[in-house]
């Protein structure tokens, strides 16, 4: 069986959010909507699964800037994703761009969001 994770959506006139199973609330805001949790969540799933690929390559820190543009018509699911990726102290480039291709297969949020979306990444290195 696969892993389970569960949230639970609270909406009232006062508040609207959601809970992990731990209790952590996370508030849905004019400025941190739907959207934003789910373009937050391809970051995290996107980085993690580049650490979760075997791999000698070492590197500093990693930002991933993620663009959603929303389509007009209805269903107005993202019509193109970008995942901007900046990385510091990459010690092997090629093998660091090969991994985000490998990551980019393998991250169960983007694969779920390229069923709608254009997908892109870019790699800045410093």
């Amino acid at each position: 069986m696969g892993q389970i994770r569960n949230i639970t959506a609270h909406f009232t006139r006062e508040r609207r959010y959601f809970e992990n199973d731990l209790g952590r609330e996370f508030d849905f805001t004019p400025s941190t909507g739907p959207y934003e949790y789910l373009l937050g969540a391809l970051s995290g799933c996107f980085y993690l699964t580049l650490l979760s690929i075997k791999h000698e390559s070492r590197w500093g820190d990693v930002e991933i800037k993620v663009t959603g543009e929303k389509r007009e018509e209805e269903p107005t699911t993202l019509k193109k994703t970008v995942l901007d990726i900046t990385v510091k102290d990459a010690g092997d480039k090629e093998e660091f761009l090969h991994l985000v291709d490998e990551a980019a297969k393998l991250c169960s949020i983007y694969s779920t969001i390229s069923h709608v979306s254009e997908m892109e990444v870019k790699v800045t290195f410093i």
